[in-house]
This record gives structure tokens, sequence and C-alpha cells, in this order.
């Protein structure tokens, strides 16, 4: 079966963005790249994926430049400056503190609108005859 091959980066991208729903910033910012690489692999991503559905194919995930948590980065592309685990960890706490902050003012606008909507019913408006006519 033929394949089409996907670089760890373009899994990654699509992972945290249709998967985990995170908005493009906060992916790219996860990832420790600029918005422009990372729309460039999201979109690739999409595309070979795309691709690999309509006409039958398989994905193969494979190469990249990357860096796991903890260990020395592994490239077949260019070297990238890699994170140290603290850097790393400082980065995660700082995109799940604005995602929290971010999730909290959208349920206190959805409390907010249920509260609302919850207010007493508005009288109806009477019809006067000359309306009708």
């Amino acid at each position: 079966m033929e394949a089409v091959s996907i670089t760890l980066e373009e899994l990654e991208a699509v992972r945290l963005v249709d998967l985990l729903d995170l908005d493009q910033e906060e992916a790219a910012f996860y990832m420790g790249i600029s918005r422009k690489a990372f729309w460039n692999d999201l979109m690739n991503a999409r595309r070979k994926i795309a691709a690999a559905l309509v006409y039958g194919m398989g994905l193969r995930i494979e190469g990249g430049s990357f860096a796991l948590r903890g260990e020395e980065a592994s490239t077949t592309a260019d070297s990238q400056e890699h994170h140290t685990e603290m850097a790393l960890m400082e980065r995660e706490i700082a995109l799940l503190g604005s995602r929290l902050e971010h999730l909290s003012s959208r349920v206190a606008s959805l409390k907010g609108e249920e509260m609302a909507d919850s207010g007493p019913a508005s009288k109806p408006r009477s019809v006067s005859k000359e309306a009708d006519q």
C-alpha cells in the first residue's frame, strides 16, 4: 500500500489544533516555533492527511526536527535550538495559565448569559386593532 509521509512536527500541529482544540497561537507557543512555521506545518499535514483519505493511502509518520522533553534535540533537517526541560515546563505552565484564564472568562460569560435568560419574562405586547387593519 502506498503511504503519505508526515513529519512529527506536522502530526503535533494537527494534534494540538484539531484534537486538543488549541488556537494556533497557543499551539505555536507550546511547540516553541513561530506562528508562520506552525501554520506551514499544519497546512502541510492537513493536505497530506486529506490526500491519504481521498486516495486510500496510508500515513507514515517519520522524521522532522524535534526535541523530546529531557533529551537532546534529534534532527533530520537543520538543527534547531532546543530548550532545557525547565524551559519547556515554564512554557507549558504559561500556556496552561493563559488557557485557564481564557476558559474561565468563557465560563463566566456563559453563566452571565444563563442568568440573563432566566430573569423575569417580559410582558407580552398588546396588539392594537389599528395594526390589524
